[in-house]
Formats: structure tokens, sequence, C-alpha cells
């Protein structure tokens, strides 16, 4: 028994290179998955040790905890607005990034488009309700990026607190604008254009398919950026698809000398792709936008 103090050190040693071994990756594993299998490892301790159940999506990976479930609220679908308050942290608790809460700004998605937040984030709103709360746990996802910074290193699983405030087809963000802007008398036409009037001129000729009008026009996003104007008058072929659909219904209701405000559907409008700045690439209407117009016809030929 006088060897047995080696003996006994050799097997332990051999048993601690056999556990490190048995910790080291596989060389024959992508770092992506073996990064995301260590998220998804990371995620689990801290579920257990904070006592939390979490449902995980299938599809996404995003470990899901609902702290106010409303199953009658509304689900985003593609080209609805998602407004929402959100916390991210590192699952140490060091917040690294928020909306406006305290200001009591929600933060802004347009379900469909190109997003300018993570794809954890866009993902976690997708499965939430309006009126719903959540903790969402995830890992890491391919399309961050991967040099990460001081505060959130690359390939860090997060937590975000959310909260969904509202979701909002566009037909209704259409409705919520009119009644903010006291336009609620405005024709809605099958397409989805609403139509008002607002100056005049029942003895003037009336607009036809087939004419150049001239137009002045304001162009708003219903948050009230203006994206275009023209004071002198844009000259405008009617019913040739010249532009946007909207306006080539809204001219034919119009006479020379007349005014109409106008609220349309992107249907009509710019559309999910929108409209981006050719010189800089920026969005000046975004893909999905309901869009406003104040027009005056100046003349038709």
């Amino acid at each position: 028994m006088k060897n047995w103090p080696k003996w006994s050190l050799a097997v332990s040693l051999i048993g601690l290179v056999v556990a490190q071994l048995g910790c080291q990756p596989d060389p024959g594993e992508a770092l992506n998955d073996r990064k995301r299998r260590e998220n998804e490892a990371e995620i689990e301790a801290y579920l257990r040790q904070n006592n939390l159940t979490a449902e995980k999506d299938p599809t996404t990976g995003l470990y899901i905890i609902k702290t106010k479930a409303v199953p009658t609220g509304q689900a985003p679908t593609e080209g609805d607005e998602v407004k929402y308050y959100f916390v991210q942290k590192r699952l140490d608790d060091v917040i690294v990034d928020s909306s406006e809460i305290a200001a009591q700004k929600p933060s802004v998605a347009t379900i469909g488009a190109p997003q300018a937040i993570t794809a954890r984030l866009y993902n976690s709103l997708q499965l939430l309700k309006e009126g719903e709360k959540a903790i969402v746990l995830a890992p890491f996802d391919i399309t961050d990026n991967k040099s990460g910074n001081l505060l959130l290193p690359a390939f860090t699983p997060v937590r975000y607190d959310i909260e969904v405030v509202s979701v909002r087809t566009e037909d209704e963000q259409i409705q919520d604008y009119l009644v903010a802007n006291k336009l609620t008398a405005a024709e809605k036409t099958t397409s989805g254009l609403r139509f008002l009037l607002t100056k005049a001129y029942p003895d003037s000729a009336q607009v036809k398919t087939g004419q150049t009008a001239k137009v002045k026009y304001t162009g708003r996003l219903l948050n009230g950026n203006q994206f275009d104007m023209n004071s002198t008058g844009l000259d405008w072929s009617v019913g040739t698809s010249q532009g946007i659909a909207a306006w080539d219904e809204a001219l034919v209701k119009m006479r020379v000398g007349e005014k109409a405000t106008i609220v349309l559907p992107s249907s009509i409008g710019y559309g999910p792709t929108g409209s981006r700045n050719q010189t800089t690439g920026v969005y000046t209407i975004p893909p999905y936008s309901p869009l406003m117009f104040e027009m005056e016809v100046v003349s038709a030929k």
C-alpha cells in the first residue's frame, strides 16, 4: 500500500484530463452551432437559478415566459404596426438597451418591413399579442453583429422584458388618424381610399382620365412627417399609372380649383417596398405605410 498516494494522484489526474476533454468543443462542430448550444445551456441555467418556466418556440429558439397573457388580444401579421416597450439585459442583469419607458414613448415596428432592431427582438414581437407582457430569453442570432461591443460581447444571450402596447392594421391606423384629425367625414372607397373634399368648385370642369392635371400637394406619413411637396404644381397623367393608384382614383373625383385630403393604405400607395432616397438609400416612405396627401388641382387639359 506504499504506492497508494501516487496511484490515487494518477487516477485523479486522469479523471481531470478526461473531464476537461469532455468539455472541449467538437473540432468538427461549426462555431455558430457551438455558441448556440452554449447559449442555450446558459439560458437553461438562468431559468433554474431564477425558478422560471419557459416555453421554447420551435421556430426561433426563443424562450418565452408570459407574465401577462391576453388570449383574445390581436396578434400581429404582415403589414401591422406594433408599438411596444422593452428592456434588453444580459443574463447578469446589466441593461444593454431600452425604449423610452419613462417618457411613455413606445418603440414602433412594422411586421414584414426591414427593421432597425435586432432579429431577436423582432421575432419576439411576433410571438406576443396586443396587451401581453413577457420575459424573452434569446440565444445569439446569426444576423447579429458578430464583433459585439464592450457592453454586449459577441455571441451573448440576452433577456428582453417586453410589453406590446398596441397592434394596428393599416386600416386601423387610418381610422385612428381620421378620428385624431377630425376627418371622419371622409368617403371610404372599395380600395380603402379615404377622400374628403375640403374646397369645392361645383361649376368647374371635372378632371377626366387621359387628361394631364397640374397638382399642388403635400404628402405626409401618418406620424406627421412630411416626405414630399410641390407648391408650383406637378403634371400628372390621370389614369395612366404614372405613379401610385390612389392619385388616379382621387383626381377623377375632383374639379379644377378644388382641394381634397386623401388618406390611403399602402396597397394603393407604395406597398411592401416603400420608397427610398435614390442618393442615400434611406426610406422616405417605409414599406406598408399608409399615407396622407393634401391636394389641389390647378388645371386639367
